[in-house]
């Protein structure tokens, strides 16, 4: 069986990245305006995609993930694609390590906050990312909403196919399963093809019960100033039972338009 990184790239190669940065890239530049060539600082980059996308448009970007196999990915693209990023292994628990001066904003996209351990840890992560902010600096970042997802029932996702770099074919399932009144378990399940046979491996993630309350509850005692919330990233309005996704612009200062 391939390893976790490993299934975990094909998973990303899975993923239409062009149509993504298409639909994400208009709200972060239009909230990232006003910073030009600023210091970004990604966090849980995965291969890199948004970072490299960033520097390409002239942002000095840090960058971080805790899997080795995603950070030599991204490494790669910034080179295929002729950018520098400043690329690490790290833990958002523990990222300010790496870190030697502020930032203009900090990224934290596809519900990486929503894979911390607790809330308690999440309250300190946003905490760590308030100090590391520039006085007039932005945290912008996306979660799911788990007030829709209870409230739907949502449990099972599509059926998704991917490749890995050997060329072997992999079929990934994934559900929900609700099991705490604060918690999740996501069950994921790879079938990777190899020769006539097939190959499988699970593997379990806690998801925390993000929504809008514990959201801005964890921004506002962390001291930022200045919260918008969208439903996605046109900008639409976030209605708490119906919107599956959360999209956050936090600025530490009222003064930050």
């Amino acid at each position: 069986m391939k390893s976790f990184d490993e299934l975990a790239l094909a998973y990303d190669n899975s993923i239409d990245w062009a149509s993504r940065l298409n639909r994400e890239l208009p709200f972060l530049q239009s909230v990232m305006s006003e910073y030009r060539t600023g210091r970004v600082l990604d966090m849980a980059c995965g291969s890199g995609r948004h970072s490299v996308a960033l520097a390409s448009l002239g942002y000095r970007v840090v960058a971080f993930d805790t899997s080795e196999g995603m950070i030599t990915a991204a490494r790669n693209h910034a080179k295929d694609n002729n950018v520098e990023v400043e690329f690490h292994i790290a833990d958002m628990q523990s990222f300010s390590s790496i870190v030697d001066e502020s930032f203009d904003v900090v990224l934290c996209l596809g519900n990486s906050l929503g894979l911390l351990p607790d809330i308690e840890v999440l309250q300190n992560v946003v905490e760590a990312v308030y100090n590391v902010l520039s006085p007039s600096g932005s945290f912008i970042f996306q979660v799911l909403n788990f007030e829709e997802i209870l409230n739907s029932g949502f449990r099972f996702f599509p059926i998704k196919g991917g490749i890995t770099d050997t060329g072997e074919e992999v079929v990934f399932s994934r559900f929900y399963e609700h099991n705490d009144e604060h918690l999740s378990t996501l069950v994921a399940t790879s079938f990777v093809k190899k020769g006539r046979d097939w190959a499988t491996a699970i593997s379990t993630q806690r998801v925390l019960h993000t929504n809008q309350e514990v959201v801005k509850k964890a921004l506002i005692s962390a001291g930022f100033e200045n919260i918008d919330d969208f439903s996605d990233y046109c900008r639409n309005k976030l209605v708490p039972d119906k919107s599956r996704n959360i999209v956050v612009w936090a600025r530490r200062s009222q003064g930050n338009e």
